[in-house]
């Protein structure tokens, strides 16, 4: 994808305001396009059934949000059906459906950030303002995925043992828990080696050059420049109202009145960096044709 080749804070800007957008928003249109815009995004990046596979677990939290809310928020004055002494709203499932929405929205934006900014990339970002923390920024995104494999490794020879054959739910339940005990240790004992090496090479050092193959180039500027201008818009429009929706004590219906622009806005703005991309991929598909 061209944008991995855009510079990490233009990317970074970009992304942090979609994330506030959509944390900050309860109407369910803009909910609504912060989902779509964060699907097509991720399909983009990793492909269909890496796609369906995220989409999936997304529609189940929202689902599992959604049984939840009405046991902890019994506000609402469309009344549905009671189950004991619990009432269960039609506000109380809607809102429940825009929390999860809200929230599957945000898990799948920092899946996207977490694609296009490597550990590189977060050193190059913090590295020569603030060492310390984009050390253990970059660490920490590099450490995840060798815990995920390490944990499959230990978990792999225990199964080739015959230890899970025929073994009772308890006794698996215990042997995750040693699998999980076992990858602990082992990754305290390497944090401490790694944070030796890496102090011993002075990555913690405030005065020490950080090497950057980024630059900014004009594109650059302009979508940085575009996303800090188009994302301030929305958030300040945001807090002044507009946009504004609410499930309590009833639901606000949805009305396509003056305020309809941040809708078309947000939409433009949650897909900018993806429709550059595709213009980029045009031009460069475009350009070979032409040899």
């Amino acid at each position: 994808m061209n944008l991995e080749r855009k510079n990490p804070i233009t990317i970074l800007c970009y992304l942090f305001f979609v994330i506030f957008i959509t944390i900050f928003s309860t109407n369910p249109i803009m909910l609504g396009i912060s989902f779509v815009s964060s699907i097509l995004f991720y399909f983009a990046l990793k492909g269909w059934k890496k796609t369906l596979i995220r989409l999936a677990y997304s529609l189940l939290f929202v689902a599992i949000i959604t049984l939840v809310n009405p046991l902890f928020s019994r506000q609402g004055m469309t009344a549905l059906f009671e189950i004991g002494s619990l009432i269960v709203t039609k506000e109380s499932i809607l809102y429940g459906v825009a929390i999860g929405v809200m929230f599957s929205s945000s898990m799948i934006w920092f899946g996207v950030m977490n694609i296009l900014l490597d550990s590189d990339k977060i050193s190059y970002i913090f590295g020569k303002y603030t060492p310390k923390i984009g050390t253990i920024l970059s660490v920490s995104l590099g450490l995840f995925p060798k815990y995920i494999a390490q944990y499959k490794k230990i978990d792999n020879n225990l199964k080739a043992l015959g230890l899970y054959n025929q073994a009772s739910l308890w006794r698996k339940i215990k042997l995750k828990m040693h699998t999980l005990s076992t990858l602990i240790s082992w990754s305290i004992e390497g944090a401490l080696t790694l944070s030796d090496s890496m102090s011993a090479r002075g990555y913690d050092l405030k005065h020490k050059r950080v090497f950057g193959k980024y630059h900014f180039g004009v594109s650059d500027i302009i979508l940085l420049i575009i996303s800090i201008a188009v994302g301030v818009v929305i958030l300040v429009f945001m807090g002044l109202g507009v946009g504004s929706y609410y499930f309590y004590p009833t639901f606000k219906p949805l009305q396509w009145n003056v305020d309809v622009w941040i809708y078309f806005a947000t939409f433009c703005f949650m897909n900018l960096m993806l429709a550059v991309d595709l213009w980029e991929m045009i031009k460069w598909q475009f350009s070979i044709s032409k040899i």
